[in-house]
């Protein structure tokens, strides 16, 4: 081999290793794109659904009943009972419950041995002839048994009469005045009981 062929092998040798070199290079400080990932599908958030609203528990719950009145009128010591459930019923925090029919008071006392928290009210309207005048005189009388023990919570009584003279003017032709008297006590009785339980 002439030293011209030889030459202008190794030029081409050279120049293709120049050329290996050189690419490998550029391809080496070539920054490399990143793969874009794909959107993963997020799952919609549950709707929460709205519970019902649960009523407060109340503080106090009374169960009512009356002995039988003494003038077996019903309309009057229905009444008696009637004002009183509505006047506790009025304050929010309680829950008044009815026994329906004339209780004793044996039957007032085990209805509040059965019971785990509602207290037992017990009212009797009953009539004063001790007081020396031919009229006779209202009372109502009240009692509160306690739960499970039937423990006398709150007792008292309260004329009717006291009732009388509140300006209130009743038309004789529709209302009774004893009505008004007993309503108004019963009232007042509601009242008592509510403070023995620090309600006011």
């Amino acid at each position: 081999m002439t030293s011209y062929s030889q030459t202008v092998r190794l030029l081409m040798v050279g120049s293709i290793v120049l050329l290996s070199v050189l690419t490998t290079g550029a391809q080496s400080g070539r920054k490399v794109r990143k793969s874009t990932p794909l959107p993963v599908a997020t799952p919609a958030p549950e709707t929460a659904v709205a519970k019902p609203k649960e009523d407060p528990k109340p503080a106090l719950t009374l169960i009512v009943g009356m002995l039988p009145n003494p003038y077996d009128n019903a309309r009057m010591g229905g009444g008696a009972l009637q004002f009183l459930e509505d006047r506790l019923d009025d304050h929010a925090g309680v829950k008044v419950a009815h026994l329906w029919g004339d209780v004793t008071r044996g039957e007032a006392i085990r209805r509040a041995k059965s019971e785990k928290e509602a207290y037992v009210v017990l009212l009797e309207l009953s009539v004063d002839r001790m007081t020396g005048s031919s009229e006779e005189e209202l009372l109502l009388y009240y009692s509160v048994f306690s739960p499970v023990t039937a423990k006398i919570k709150t007792s008292g009584q309260t004329y009717a009469r006291m009732y009388r003279n509140r300006g209130v003017i009743q038309d004789p032709r529709t209302a009774n005045i004893y009505d008004y008297q007993v309503r108004e006590a019963s009232r007042d009785v509601a009242v008592r009981i509510l403070k023995a339980f620090h309600l006011h």
